[in-house]
């Protein structure tokens, strides 16, 4: 792999998760509106009302969030980050080997969204709750087992399967199951 690059395996997860996650109108780019359309969706998955202090907090987290990854990975600085800037902005993470602070906030705003019942842990009832809206159930159930080994998940833990995730080009590591069943591992 040259130094610059990223393997076709870590370039398959990270497209994975952008179109996933950050993609939500699923025109090919993370646009503020994607973050804006995130925050409802979260709010209606964990059944918040409508400004509520979790919903502000998330409002206000996200927010936070798009202008982290818009200063870091927008280098055209047409507000919006293609797939292109993106796959650039990972090659530059995985090569400095460090996690810029944006994404340090996002995966910290993701376990929070996923531990609903607030335990400091991810049950498997919690990962279903949220993933499900972006994945099959089939697959939460899958993926939650490959990642836990049928127990809970801790904060440390979490942060380690996302650093996994998002870094390691080992086809084993846990990590890789974070946001599902990737169809590249399903076999």
């Amino acid at each position: 792999m040259a130094d610059s690059q990223l393997t076709n395996f870590q370039k398959s997860k990270i497209l994975r998760v952008f179109s996933i996650l950050y993609d939500s109108d699923k025109d090919g780019f993370i646009e503020e509106r994607d973050f804006v359309m995130a925050i409802e969706k979260v709010r209606q998955i964990l059944e918040w009302p409508v400004d509520c202090d979790k919903h502000k907090e998330t409002q206000e987290a996200l927010g936070l969030i798009w202008k982290g990854l818009r200063a870091y990975a927008d280098v055209n600085a047409d507000d919006r980050v293609s797939k292109e800037e993106w796959v650039r902005m990972w090659e530059d993470c995985i090569r400095s080997d460090t996690v810029p602070e944006w994404q340090q906030k996002f995966m910290d705003f993701m376990f929070n969204v996923n531990d609903k019942s607030g335990d400091n842990e991810i049950d498997e009832n919690e990962y279903k709750t949220y993933y499900q809206n972006y994945i099959s159930v089939d697959e939460c159930e899958k993926a939650f087992q490959k990642i836990s080994g049928g127990k809970n998940i801790s904060r440390s833990e979490f942060g380690q399967l996302w650093k996994d995730y998002f870094f390691s080009d080992d086809r084993q590591a846990k990590g890789n199951y974070l946001f599902g069943v990737p169809d590249f591992l399903a076999a």
